[in-house]
C-alpha cells in the first residue's frame, strides 16, 4: 500500500467542511456570537480575548449551558477532534461536547472529562462516518453553588485526529505541527502557538518487562529546545508513567530516554515538538530513530572510555562502556593530586550504575584554575585496569572581546540573539547608580535567545512582567554582581479554590523568576542579590505553594550558582529560593554537572533549593537556608550521584512559621541516584530528614539499593532524625550527632540494631558557640568536636561533625572574601511605646593589607528594622561597629517578623545578617491580631477519642485549629455528625502546646478551604487514625487563618 505524505492527506481531505464558523468569537450579533447559540439563557456570554468566550453562570437549571455550533455534510473516512483551552473558576464545572447527528436526529454523543484544574486542554475524538451532521457544544454545568462562577472556552479547533506516517509512527497534531517522512526519520514544522506539545507517536508491544530500554533520535533544528522524545508506559488503557529527553541544542543533538516496561503491556515512543509561540515556522527534524535494549545502546556507543568535566572547584568523572551486570562485581577507586606533587590523595570512589554501564562521581575541595591528575584502579567484571588522566579547573577569568554599556536610552526588553566566541565573549555592563527597568511592559527585562559566549556585570534590573532575565537555550552565560527586583505578577488569592494567587486571566501565578534558565549549558550565577519580587506565594497552608522564585531553573547542564543571596520577605515570600523545572524528569533542574557553592536561600515557603531531578554529578557545598519549610529538595535523584556537603539548615518556617524537614527526599518516584550527605548541620523546629518517597512497586524492584550515604552530619530538631530516610533500601550512616527535643525520643539503638547504622553514631546535645547568634560551631572538647570520621578527598583526620571546622569554615554561607561578623543573626523581642531596641554587629578584616568599601542592603519589605552606618570602609585590623535597631512603628501585628541584611562589597561578595524580632506574645498585638477568633472547648480523651464544641454567633467560612503539644501529620473527625474523614494536621513552629491548622492534607493534594458553620453550637468528633497518636487542649475558629498562625505558642483564649 502506497503512503501518501502528509501534504498529500491534507489535499484529500474537504477540511473547509469541518471549519468553524468565528471560532475566534470576534463578531456577536444580539449579545451571541454569530455562528453560535446558547438555548438555556442560564448564561451571560461575554467575548475573551484572545480567541475566547467567557460563560458566566447567572440562573442554576437542570440542564446543562450549552453554546453549540452545526456543521453540515462532514468529511469521510477521517476522524476529526474538537479541542479548546478551558480556563474555569472552579474544577468539574466546565466541558466539551460533540452530538452526531443523521436526519436531524441525535445518533451519538461524545463528551470531554469535565475540567480537573483551573486552565487545561479538553478535547473530543469522534468519527462522523455514519452521520449527516454534528454539532460541537462548549458546556457548563449549572447548579446552584456555580452562581456567578465563570469559565471561558478559547482557541477553539476542529481538525483531523491523526495522519499516518511510514514505519508505525502517527502524527495526533497534523494540524498545529504537520509531518512528513524524509530519508533517515521524520519532519515536522510548528504551524501554531498552543499550551501543548505536538505528538508524533509509534505503539510498541512485547517488550520484555525486566529489560532496560533506550529511546534515541538525532534532533536537528535551528533553534534550541524546540523538541524533545517521550515515552509512555500504558497498562490497559491507563498511563502508567512517562519519561522525557532533555530538550534539544540547536543546531544538532543526540537525544534518549531511558526506562523499563515491567507491568506495562504497551509502550508509546513519541517525538514531540514544543508548540510555544516563539517556535512557530520552525523545522525540527527526528532522524536515526532507535528502540534498542540498554545493552544494545552501550555496545553501539561511541562515548569516550572516560570524560571529565572540570567545574570551578570540583570535576565530574564518568567512566563509559562498563561491561559488570550488577554493582558488586565492579570497583573504580579514584586518587588525584594536584599537578607537580608526588603522593597520590584518596577519593570517594565511583558510583556504577549496572543498566547504564557507567560509573560516575565526582572530586570535591579542588581549587580554581589549577592542573590536575587523577587515576582509576578499575576492577570491571574481572578486568583490572589503572587509567590516569589530566585535566584543569576552571578559572573565574572571562576574555571579553567587546563591552556594551547599557543605560537609560537603552530600549526595553533587550532581546540578544548575537553570541560571542569562546575566545572573545561580550560582556554587557552599564555605569555605577544605572538602573534598567523594564516595568511590566514586557515578559521580561534581557531575553537571551538562543545565544551564546555573554557576560552580564554589574547590572541593576527592575521589572519584568514575569522574569528579570530570560535565559532560553542559551550557552557560556555569566551573570556576575547583578540586583535584580521587582519581577514578576501580582494577583488575587482565591481561598476557596486553593489559596493560591490568579492573575486576570484565571491562570496560576507560579515560577516568576529573577532569573529564568531553561535550556543549554554552562550557566555560572555569580554574587548576585536577587530578591523584593513583586508578587508572593502560598503557604502550605492552603495548597502546593505557587509564586516567585529567585531562580527558576531547568534542562541545564553545568549551572554555577555561587554566593548569591536569594532574599525574600514576610510580604515577598518566594515559593523556592530556586526551584526546578520538571522535577521528575532526569532533566530537572540542574540535571548534570552541577556546582551550588556558597548561596544563601532565605524566606520562602517551600524548600531552599530543589535539585530534583537526574543529579548527575549534582554537588550543593556550603550553602545557608533560613526562614523556609524545608531546607534543601532532592525529591528524586534519578541518576545520582549527588553530593551534599557542609550545608547550613537553621529556623525553619514558612510564612505561617509552618515547617517540615531539612532534608526532603521524597517524591512518587525515588530513583536509583545515590545521595551523599556529609558535615551537614540541620538545627531547629522541624524534622531532619524525609524518606525516598517511590512506590511498593518501585522499591519491590530495587530493595538492595544503596540510596544513601551519610558521614559527619549533625541534627538537633524537635522532630524526627533519621527513621524515614533509613526506612526504604539499603542505607549508609554513620559518624552523625542525632538529637531530637521530643520527650523520650533516643532511636540511636534502634538504628544500631534494627537497621545496623550509625555504629559510630553520637546521641548528645549539641553545645554550640553561640546558637542564639547563628553560630554553631561545637565548642571546643563538647560532643562531636574534633570526634568525626574521616572523607577521602574531603577531609583530613579528626574532622568536628557538622557544616563548621575551626579554623576552616567558621562562616555560612562560605565566601572566599576575608570579611567578618562576630554574630550571624540578631534576635529582639516587641519593643514597647516609643523604644527603639539596638544591637550591635562587629564587622572585621582577617587579612592582613585588606582594605574595602560596604554598603548595607536590604529588602524595601524589610523596614522595621534600620542599620547604620549605610556604607563605610572596612580594613585589617580596624573593626567597625554596625548598629541595628527596632522601628516600633513597623511592628504592627504579633508574630514572628525576619528579614535580613547584607553587608556587600564592590564586586558583590557579601555577608548576610539575619534579623527577628518576635512580638507574638505582646499583649495589645495579640489582642488586635486574635479579634475575631472563637473559642471552643475540648473534652477529655476517651479511648482515642475527643469531643469539640463551639458556639458560632455568626454563620460564615471559617478555618478550623485544635491547640496541641505534638500534632501527627493527620486525624479523623466527624464535623456536625457527618462521616468520619482524614484531615490533615501541618507542623508550625514550637515546641509545646499551639494552635495546628486543622483541615484539607495539603501534603496529598487537597486544598485546605474554610467551611462553613451556621449560628449556633457545633460537634466535632475526633479520632486516633491509625497509629497517630494525639492530645487535643483545645479548639478555635478563624476567619483569618493568620490570627492564629502568626502566634501558634500564644493561648489567645486568655490573652497572655
Amino acid at each position: 500500500m502506497k503512503l501518501l505524505t502528509f501534504a498529500g492527506i491534507l489535499a484529500a481531505l474537504p477540511l473547509a467542511a469541518v471549519e468553524l464558523v468565528n471560532a475566534d468569537f470576534t463578531r456577536f450579533n444580539a449579545g451571541t456570537p454569530a455562528g453560535w447559540r446558547e438555548n438555556t439563557g442560564a448564561v451571560e456570554l461575554k467575548a475573551a480575548p484572545p480567541k475566547g468566550i467567557s460563560m458566566r453562570i447567572r440562573r442554576a437549571n437542570a440542564l446543562d449551558s450549552s453554546l453549540e455550533q452545526l456543521v453540515r455534510n462532514p468529511p469521510k473516512g477521517v476522524q476529526l477532534r474538537f479541542a479548546a483551552t478551558v480556563e474555569a473558576d472552579q474544577p468539574k464545572m466546565a466541558y466539551l461536547s460533540v452530538k452526531l447527528i443523521r436526519g436531524g436526529r441525535e445518533i451519538k454523543r461524545v463528551n470531554s472529562p469535565l475540567n480537573s484544574s483551573n486552565r487545561q486542554l479538553l478535547a473530543v475524538n469522534f468519527d462522523p462516518a455514519e452521520a449527516d451532521a454534528f454539532s460541537v457544544h462548549c458546556r457548563t454545568k449549572l447548579s446552584a453553588e456555580l452562581l456567578g462562577k465563570s469559565a471561558t472556552f478559547r482557541e477553539l479547533r476542529l481538525t483531523p485526529v491523526a495522519v499516518s506516517l511510514p514505519d508505525g509512527w502517527i502524527n495526533l497534531n497534523p494540524a498545529e505541527c504537520p509531518a512528513e517522512p524524509v530519508p533517515g526519520g521524520l519532519r515536522a514544522r510548528i504551524a501554531v502557538k498552543d499550551n501543548f506539545y505536538g505528538a508524533i507517536v509509534k505503539p510498541v508491544r512485547g517488550l520484555p518487562a525486566a529489560e532496560p530500554q533506550v529511546f534515541s533520535a538525532t534532533v536537528k533544528s535551528t533553534r534550541g529546545g524546540v523538541a524533545c522524545l517521550t515515552v509512555k508506559l500504558f497498562k490497559g488503557n491507563r498511563e502508567l508513567r512517562r519519561f522525557d529527553s532533555r530538550r534539544n541544542i540547536a543546531p544538532e543533538s543526540r537525544l534518549e530516554v531511558k526506562f523499563t516496561p515491567l507491568e506495562a503491556d504497551r509502550v508509546e515512543l513519541l517525538c514531540r515538538p514544543i508548540l510555544s509561540e516563539e517556535n512557530v515556522g520552525t523545522v525540527i527534524e527526528f532522524l536515526d530513530l532507535k528502540l534498542q535494549t540498554q545493552r544494545e545502546a552501550v555496545r553501539s556507543s561511541n562515548r569516550p572510555r572516560v570524560e571529565l568535566v572540570p567545574g570551578f572547584e570540583v570535576c565530574g568523572i564518568y567512566l563509559n562502556n562498563c561491561m559488570a551486570q550488577a554493582e558488586g562485581n565492579f570497583s573504580a577507586k579514584l586518587d588525584f593530586r594536584r599537578a607537580g606533587e608526588t603522593v597520590w590523595q584518596p577519593a570517594l570512589d565511583l558510583v556504577y550504575i549496572p543498566e547504564e554501564h557507567v560509573a560516575r562521581g565526582s572530586l570535591l575541595k579542588l581549587a580554581e584554575g589549577s592542573d590536575y591528575e587523577l587515576r582509576l584502579t578499575v576492577n570491571d567484571n574481572g578486568k583490572r585496569e589503572t587509567i590516569e588522566r589530566k585535566f584543569r579547573t576552571r578559572s573565574p577569568e572571562i576574555p571579553i572581546a567587546r563591552t556594551i554599556e547599557l543605560g537609560p536610552e537603552t530600549p526595553l526588553p533587550l532581546v540578544i540573539r548575537e553570541s560571542g566566541t569562546p575566545s572573545g565573549y561580550i560582556r554587557y555592563t552599564a555605569k555605577p547608580g544605572t538602573v534598567l527597568n523594564g516595568g511590566v511592559r514586557s515578559r521580561e527585562v534581557i531575553l537571551v535567545d538562543g545565544a551564546s559566549c555573554l557576560v552580564f556585570e554589574n547590572l541593576t534590573i527592575r521589572g519584568g512582567q514575569v522574569n528579570g532575565i530570560h535565559l532560553s537555550q542559551a550557552s557560556n552565560i555569566a551573570v556576575l554582581n547583578c540586583d535584580i527586583a521587582g519581577f514578576g505578577r501580582i494577583g488575587t488569592m482565591r481561598v476557596k479554590r486553593d489559596g493560591k494567587f490568579y492573575d486576570a486571566e484565571n491562570r496560576v501565578i507560579n515560577n516568576d523568576a529573577g532569573i529564568r534558565i531553561l535550556g543549554g549549558r554552562d550557566i555560572r550565577v555569580e554574587r548576585c542579590y536577587i530578591h523584593d519580587p513583586r508578587g508572593t506565594a502560598n503557604s502550605w497552608f492552603h495548597s502546593h505553594p505557587a509564586g516567585p522564585n529567585g531562580i527558576f531553573v531547568g534542562d541545564a547542564e553545568q549551572v554555577t550558582l555561587r554566593y548569591n543571596d536569594f532574599i525574600g520577605s514576610d510580604a515577598r515570600r518566594w515559593n523556592d529560593a530556586v526551584e526546578g523545572w520538571a522535577n521528575g524528569s532526569l532533566y530537572g533542574s540542574v540535571c548534570r554537572d552541577a556546582e551550588i557553592v556558597g548561596n544563601y536561600f532565605a524566606f520562602g515557603n517551600d524548600d531552599g533549593m530543589e535539585l530534583d531531578g537526574g543529579q548527575m554529578n549534582c554537588r550543593f557545598l556550603y550553602n545557608k537556608t533560613e526562614g523556609m519549610l524545608c531546607g534543601v529538595s532532592t525529591a528524586p535523584c534519578l541518576s545520582g550521584p549527588s553530593y551534599l556537603v557542609g550545608n547550613l539548615f537553621c529556623e525553619p518556617g514558612d510564612v505561617y512559621g509552618l515547617t517540615n524537614c531539612g532534608l526532603k527526599n521524597g517524591y512518587s518516584v525515588a530513583g536509583t541516584g545515590r545521595l551523599f550527605f556529609f558535615h551537614n548541620t540541620i538545627t531547629g523546629d522541624w524534622n531532619a530528614a524525609s524518606d525516598y518517597g517511590g512506590s511498593a512497586t518501585e522499591w519491590k524492584t530495587q530493595s538492595n539499593l544503596l540510596k544513601g550515604v551519610g558521614r559527619n552530619n549533625l541534627f538537633d530538631v524537635t522532630g524526627n532524625l533519621l527513621e524515614n530516610l533509613l526506612a526504604k533500601g539499603r542505607s549508609d550512616f554513620d559518624g552523625d550527632l542525632l538529637y531530637s527535643s521530643r520527650p523520650g525520643f533516643r532511636p540511636l539503638e534502634g538504628y544500631r540494631g534494627e537497621r545496623n547504622q550509625e555504629k559510630h553514631g553520637i546521641d548528645a546535645k549539641p553545645e554550640f558557640v553561640d546558637a542564639a547568634g547563628g553560630n554553631y560551631m561545637l565548642r571546643p572538647g563538647t560532643p562531636g568536636s574534633g570526634s568525626g570520621m574521616e572523607i577521602p578527598g574531603l577531609t583530613g583526620k579528626n574532622p568536628s561533625v557538622g557544616a563548621f571546622q575551626p579554623g576552616m569554615l567558621t562562616d555560612l554561607p562560605f565566601r572566599p572574601v576575608p570579611v567578618h561578623t562576630d554574630v550571624a543573626r540578631l534576635s529582639f523581642v516587641s519593643p514597647s511605646g516609643s523604644e527603639r531596641p539596638r544591637k550591635t554587629v562587629t564587622l572585621t578584616a582577617s587579612q592582613p593589607g585588606f582594605r574595602s568599601a560596604f554598603r548595607i542592603c536590604r529588602n524595601a519589605e524589610s523596614r522595621h528594622f534600620q542599620v547604620e552606618p549605610e556604607q563605610g570602609t572596612i580594613e585589617y585590623g580596624k573593626p567597625v561597629a554596625l548598629t541595628v535597631s527596632i522601628d516600633p512603628e513597623k511592628i504592627d501585628t504579633a508574630r514572628l517578623h525576619s528579614g535580613a541584611f547584607l553587608i556587600r562589597l564592590p564586586n558583590g561578595l557579601s555577608r548576610p545578617v539575619s534579623v527577628y524580632v518576635d512580638s507574638s506574645r505582646d499583649p495589645a498585638l495579640l489582642a488586635r491580631t486574635r479579634s475575631g477568633v472563637i473559642y471552643g472547648e475540648a473534652s477529655s480523651q476517651t479511648d482515642g477519642e475527643t469531643t469539640l464544641t463551639i458556639d458560632v454567633p455568626q454563620e460564615g467560612e471559617y478555618y478550623m485549629f485544635i491547640r496541641m503539644p505534638e500534632p501527627p501529620w493527620a486525624i479523623s473527625a466527624s464535623v456536625d455528625g457527618a462521616e468520619f474523614r482524614e484531615y490533615g494536621l501541618l507542623r508550625s513552629r514550637g515546641n509545646g502546646p499551639r494552635w495546628i491548622s486543622f483541615g484539607g492534607c495539603t501534603y496529598r493534594g487537597q486544598p485546605n478551604r474554610p467551611t462553613r458553620f451556621t449560628a449556633g453550637r457545633h460537634t466535632i468528633r475526633l479520632r486516633q487514625l491509625r497509629k497517630l497518636r494525639y492530645q487535643a487542649l483545645g479548639f478555635a475558629l478563624a476567619r483569618n487563618p493568620e490570627a492564629l498562625l502568626f502566634a501558634p505558642e500564644s493561648d489567645g483564649s486568655t490573652v497572655e
